[in-house]
This record gives C-alpha cells, sequence and structure tokens, in this order.
C-alpha cells in the first residue's frame, strides 16, 4: 500500500505543480525550452537525450530563468546516476531540482510466470517455436481436431519461450513510444531558426538518433509480432497504412509520428494483453497491426529524410 500512495502523491504533486508551471509562464516537455532558457540548460537537457538516458528515466522537464525542474519516474538506475552526475555541474550557477519516483517492485505469482492466455492459444506462435502439437494442428488446417489422448502435456520449454516472447515484445514497444514521444520536441528545437547553430545542430542530432531508435524498434517489432499472426496477414504486410502526411514539414511529421506511434504502440501491449481472453477478430482484419508498424516505418524514414535539409541551410547561413 505504501508504494501506491507514494504513487499518488508524486501524480498530484505533478498536477498541481504544472498548473502553477503555466499559469507562471514556463513550460514542460512537452513543448520545446523558451528562448531565454540559459544555453547551459538546454545543452543539458539535449545530452539527456543524446545519450539516450530517456530510456530508462522517463522524465518531465520544466524550464525558467533560475534553473530547471525534472519530475523523473526511474527505470534504470544507472541511467539515473548519469542524469545526477550530467547535472551536477549546474547547480553552481542554476537551481536544478530532480523529484524522483520509482514503480513499486511487485510480487510474482504463479500467473506472472505463465504466458499470456492470448499467446497460449495462438497456434501459429507456438509452431513457430517448435511445438509439435501446434504444428500438427496447423498441418491438419482446423480439419479432423486431433484426439485428447494424443495431446501432449504442456511443455514447460514452450510456456518459459512464450513468456520471454510476450516480456521482450512488450520491452521494444515500450522503447519504440519512448522514442517516438520525444521526436516532437526535439524537432522543434532542430528545426527552430532562433537558436543559436552549436544548439540546433545538437538538437538535430539528438532528434535523428530518436528517429534510427524508433526505427529500429519498429523492425524488431514487425519480425516478432509476424510470426505470431495468421499467414494472410504477414503476406499483406507489405502494404503500409497511410498517416496523410504529404506536404507536411518535418515539425508536422515529427508530431503525426508521435501519435501513430503511440496508437500502434496501444495495439502492440493489446496483442499480447488483450481486453478479453482472446485476440479480438479487428485486430486481425484489415488495416491490420502489421500494415500499421510499416505505415508507421514510412512515415519514419521520410522524417529522416526530410529532417537534415533545413538543419544544413540554417548552419550554412550562421557560419
Amino acid at each position: 500500500m505504501r508504494p501506491f500512495l507514494v504513487s499518488l502523491f508524486f501524480l498530484g504533486a505533478i498536477s498541481l505543480a504544472a498548473s502553477a508551471w503555466f499559469s507562471n509562464g514556463t513550460v514542460s516537455s512537452a513543448a520545446p525550452p523558451p528562448h531565454d532558457t540559459p544555453q547551459k540548460l538546454v545543452d543539458a537537457w539535449l545530452r539527456f537525450h543524446e545519450n539516450d538516458l530517456c530510456q530508462g528515466v522517463d522524465a518531465v522537464f520544466v524550464f525558467n530563468k533560475a534553473g530547471m525542474e525534472a519530475w523523473c519516474q526511474v527505470e534504470d538506475e544507472r541511467s539515473y546516476q548519469k542524469l545526477q552526475e550530467l547535472m551536477e555541474p549546474l547547480r553552481s550557477s542554476y537551481r536544478i531540482e530532480l523529484y524522483v519516483t520509482r514503480p513499486p517492485v511487485e510480487k510474482k505469482s504463479a500467473i506472472d510466470t505463465a504466458p499470456p492466455p492470448s499467446l497460449w492459444e495462438n497456434y501459429e506462435l507456438r509452431s513457430y517455436l517448435g511445438d509439435p502439437f501446434a504444428r500438427a494442428k496447423e498441418r491438419r488446417n482446423g480439419q479432423d481436431p486431433i484426439p485428447e489422448f494424443d495431446i501432449p502435456p504442456p511443455d514447460e520449454m514452450l510456456k518459459q519461450r512464450l513468456l520471454i516472447y510476450a516480456q521482450q515484445i512488450l520491452e521494444w514497444n515500450r522503447k519504440m513510444r519512448r522514442y517516438a514521444t520525444d521526436l516532437p520536441v526535439l524537432a522543434a528545437v532542430a528545426l527552430d531558426p532562433e537558436i543559436s547553430r552549436a544548439l540546433s545542430l545538437q538538437a538535430h542530432a539528438a532528434c535523428m538518433m530518436h528517429a534510427q531508435g524508433l526505427s529500429k524498434y519498429i523492425g524488431k517489432l514487425a519480425a516478432n509480432l509476424k510470426e505470431a499472426l495468421p499467414k494472410s496477414a504477414s503476406r499483406d504486410s507489405s502494404r503500409s497504412e497511410k498517416y496523410g502526411n504529404a506536404g507536411k514539414d518535418s515539425g508536422d511529421s515529427a508530431e503525426q509520428i508521435f501519435v501513430a506511434a503511440q496508437n500502434v504502440a496501444d495495439r502492440v501491449y493489446r496483442f499480447i494483453h488483450p481486453e478479453n481472453y482472446t485476440v479480438g477478430l479487428e485486430e486481425l482484419r484489415q488495416p491490420g497491426l502489421l500494415q500499421a508498424l510499416a505505415g508507421l516505418d514510412k512515415m519514419n524514414q521520410d522524417f529522416q529524410k526530410t529532417l537534415a535539409k533545413p538543419v544544413h541551410e540554417k548552419a550554412v547561413g550562421n557560419r
């Protein structure tokens, strides 16, 4: 109960503090740092993203002329230690406040160590992982059901592989979502004509790194989810969903990628942990999950192609 109360207090504090910050003219990480933010603070914030610390610490930054505040949920202690080291040299000149919470450690039950029912009932995936019963069922193509006495007892190794599969998918999904979440604000700084060339190029590098990380985990998810979907869905995966980003500049494209990625990430999570016992039929109809991932990847690839040009032109002009 204690960790739960701490989390409620933390969330309540964020809500109250956020309303005060907005009323005082400061902004959160949903918007880029104000132009009057000291350059050293913007540099530290960008290095937080450049060093990939944002994958281990989910943070909301608030800037003002006096310094910086960050509300952090620590998921990786080493990343948080590096964040502290990054901020330490700034404390002599600015007010730096880090407010920290950590996810409560939950005791695992027998249910937590079993594969999700949605995957246990997924015979495409079980066949891919080497389950002989699932392969026999696949060969029969749903006809002439296998007699009960021919069904082998549950394979503990198979259960473990399914559990690892689920954990890996969810971890990749979390990383994909996190990269997409930070993309719009980094793009806004990278494309801002009023900031210095040095910060613009630094923001561009961080933004490009996030876009490339997003592509990496989109690819991992697509390759592994393909084995858990009906073969017809896999064959159609080359056709991507269209998100209507034609004619958009890089800033707008980053925002569209963020919105699309949240939608895809929610669908991936529901594929592993559906609201009902099994994955709904809507997930297997068009447009499918693989098509959604392909569409998101196409948007992200286009974004990477257009991201560099404005920064390069500004860098030349500011020499």
